[in-house]
């Protein structure tokens, strides 16, 4: 036995419509109904309908990303290849044992019923229905397909008759009242029948058997979760009109004692078939789908090898069917498992959350690989509201299932570490993490803001404007006009001069002498030499900050200073440097020069994080200016993974795209930023970096990175802050996601 690791494919739309079916209508339509009319009353009804709306949400995601992703493993694939494996590997165990759990219940439930008619061991008859349904998936999905089609042909046959003679029995006091607990009886109780729904996640886990997936899935999938939806919602209204609310308590299979009203002996009888064909189906469903489960994880590595090996003649992976099989039947044989088939079902509701955070995230990354042939529609709202929702149901489940939720969370982080460690030489798939999309997400939202600054730019270009730039009075900072005509010169805009003479508070304000001619004569030639229009004043003032600030306009362009002490915090805290970067309404830029009068080789820096849009536009002013080399770098972690790095180059890349000078471009492995800038930088004459974006932390004033490189380079830095804009994280995430519309 052994060979390559595929599957072939063999389901086709009523197998899947019937694997989606088949695991939802099982232990909910028939242990359900009692508990939730219960809580409900007839409003539960409406819970059945609410989560069915919950779950077609989720199911429209399902079905995109099976679409885009047809490889068996279901949720765990998907979250795998979209969040990476940590996540994955949550979503892999906690599902598999969920399903489990959920299987083994259903395989009791079905010697229950078997017990109606024979007086068989409920023990004996669970085990060996559990037995011929390992038997039947060995064989393959398509004698498991064939089996489950059987099924739920006549499991809706049964339950359609039961519904339509119903309907002719219902009487209206027993629907009276209606919500006898209220509206918030009937919002818990949507959090309780929800766990009925998990087969539309289920079913994406064969997805990769599924002829023709990018039509037939969407098509079964969402059929099934109509249908059953319907069914559901039907089902509890002739069972809550036909049995007075106050006997559900004492109801075990509201069910049967319904069909024995509606249609006598026989309707019972029927019911009672119904239930095995029921609990018989979701025994089937869930050894089919959960058995993909640890043969996908072993496939990336978070799994021996052993689970991965395909049988050679039924083409299916037959050790992973025998161990959850055993599994199934063992818990089904030793254990009561109603409770913990219900605990793992929450799990899953995380995991609802989860699937439409993928296809927020991968419609906004846009990885190559990742090209659905059937799109979600009403994206990102409707991906949106389906996860709020969703996680709100948590809130009705009681605290019991809340921890055991936060327990499996830990428990696959613990197992996913546990395997990273035991099994070194075959890696973990995939190679890329939730961090790495998020970062390509903040270069797609970096990227878009870029884009749209250089509309305005171009808008901008069309209006006069100026660049303000500060001069010492003793001489002309020409290293700095050549920074501010690189900018206007951008803009097609003059330069503002200012030479500021700041008097103290106990000595009186005089009118100055006018400006040296000779000191005049050589800003504007330096003004000339650029291109540029220089406009000269001499301001007297007790506030340098606010004398800079009264002379800024709204067509300013950018505020440009020098810094001549020693560039250190405590030196620029609380001086007119730091009040004029608080509360400048246009760009600042302030250069700490270091004696390099030509520009041929300047460097623009990122931490590892974005550019923002000032220090770009202003390094490739300058190199434009000057004719200098360009050079973009990113500072990446060296243990990143590939998808990080390959993210890195894209984006500078894309970033290249909005220069006029050809930009040179480094990705550069290395555990601290600033030591891997300095470096870089010894080798450039100017080096530009933007401020942190983190505005509200004071102990920096542009950041910690942007701080030290201005610190400790040799080299000239450049560094420039746009002008801080509160806008709310709300606004924010809405202009993240609707980007990759």
């Amino acid at each position: 036995m052994g060979g390559r690791t595929e599957l072939s494919r063999d389901l086709g739309f009523f197998a899947v419509f019937s694997i989606a079916s088949g695991t939802m209508i099982g232990a909910g339509i028939f242990v359900l109904p009692s508990v939730a009319a219960a809580q409900a009353g007839p409003g539960a009804a409406l819970s059945f309908l609410f989560a069915g709306m919950i779950s077609m949400v989720a199911a429209l995601s399902v079905c995109e990303l099976a679409t885009g992703m047809p490889k068996a493993g279901g949720s765990y694939y998907f979250i795998s290849r979209s969040m990476g494996p940590i996540l994955g590997s949550i979503v892999g165990l906690g599902s598999w044992l969920g399903l489990i759990f959920k299987g083994a219940f259903a395989l009791e439930g079905f010697g229950e019923y078997a017990a109606t008619f024979h007086p068989f061991p409920i023990t004996v008859a669970a085990a060996g229905l559990g037995i011929g349904l390992v038997v039947v998936n060995l064989i393959g999905g398509k004698a498991s397909g064939f089996l489950q089609n059987l099924i739920v042909a006549l499991l809706l046959g049964i339950l359609g008759f039961f519904v339509t003679r119903g309907f002719m029995e219902v009487r209206m006091e027993a629907m009276r009242p209606l919500l006898p607990h209220g509206w918030s009886g009937v919002f818990s109780t949507t959090g309780l029948v929800f766990v009925s729904y998990l087969g539309v996640v289920k079913a994406s886990a064969v997805a990769e058997e599924v002829r023709d997936p990018g039509k037939t899935f969407p098509r079964a999938v969402l059929s099934a979760v109509a249908v059953v939806t319907l069914l559901y919602v039907l089902v509890m209204l002739v069972v809550t009109g036909v049995i007075l609310q106050e006997r559900f308590v004492r109801l075990d299979a509201p069910l049967v004692e319904a069909g024995k009203i509606v249609l006598g002996a026989f309707g019972g009888i029927s019911l009672a078939v119904a239930g095995l064909l029921a609990t018989a189906s979701t025994g089937n469903a869930a050894i089919l789908s959960s058995s993909r489960y640890p043969f996908a994880m072993s496939r990336d590595g978070l799994m021996t090898e052993w689970f991965s090996r395909i049988h050679r003649r039924f083409r299916t992976p037959f050790r992973s069917i025998l161990v959850t099989g055993a599994l199934m039947v063992g818990l089904a044989v030793l254990l009561e498992v109603e409770m913990l088939a219900k605990l793992g079902s929450v799990f899953n509701i995380v995991v609802f959350a989860l699937l439409n955070v993928a296809v927020l995230l991968l419609r906004r990354v846009d990885p190559e690989w990742y090209r659905p042939r059937f799109r979600a529609p009403g994206y990102p709202w409707l991906q949106i509201v389906g996860t709020i929702v969703t996680l709100t149901l948590l809130t009705q489940m009681g605290w019991v299932p809340q921890l055991v939720s936060v327990l499996f969370l830990l428990g696959g982080v613990g197992w996913y570490y546990f395997h990273r460690g035991w099994s070194k030489s075959r890696p973990i798939q995939p190679g890329y993490g939730l961090r790495d999309h998020l970062q390509r997400v903040r270069q797609l939202q970096a990227m878009d803001v870029k884009r749209e600054a250089a509309e305005v730019e171009q808008e901008i270009t069309e209006q006069p404007g100026s660049v303000l730039v500060e001069l010492l009075p003793d001489k002309p900072n020409a290293h700095l006009i050549t920074i501010a005509a690189s900018i206007a010169r951008r803009y097609d805009s003059r330069i503002e001069a200012v030479v500021f003479i700041e008097v103290p508070f106990q000595s009186p304000l005089v009118q100055l002498e006018e400006i040296d001619p000779e000191y005049e004569q050589r800003v504007l030639e330096k003004g000339r030499a650029h291109g540029c229009d220089i406009h000269l004043h001499q301001v007297v003032g007790r506030d340098r900050a606010q004398g800079l600030l009264s002379m800024v306009r709204e067509s300013t362009h950018a505020v440009l200073l020098d810094w001549h002490d020693r560039f250190r915090v405590l030196h620029l805290r609380d001086s007119y440097v730091d009040e004029i970067l608080k509360r400048s309404p246009v760009r600042v830029g302030v250069l700490k020069y270091r004696g390099i009068d030509t520009y041929e080789r300047i460097l623009v820096v990122s931490a590892g994080g974005p550019y923002g849009p000032a220090e770009v536009q202003v390094a490739d002013s300058i190199a434009r200016l000057t004719e200098a080399e360009l050079t973009l770098i990113m500072v990446v972690p060296p243990d990143s993974s590939d998808a990080r790095f390959e993210h890195a180059q894209e984006y500078l890349e894309e970033l290249r795209e909005l220069t006029e000078t050809h930009a040179r471009l480094e990705v550069v492995p290395g555990e601290d930023p600033v030591v891997e800038i300095l470096r870089a930088a010894g080798d450039h004459d100017l080096v530009v970096i933007g401020a942190s974006r983190s505005p509200r932390y004071r102990k920096y004033l542009f950041g910690r990175t942007p701080d030290l490189v201005a610190r400790y380079s040799e080299s000239s830095v450049l560094m420039v802050k746009d002008p801080q804009m509160s806008v709310p994280w709300s606004h924010r995430l809405m202009s993240l996601i609707s980007r990759g519309r």
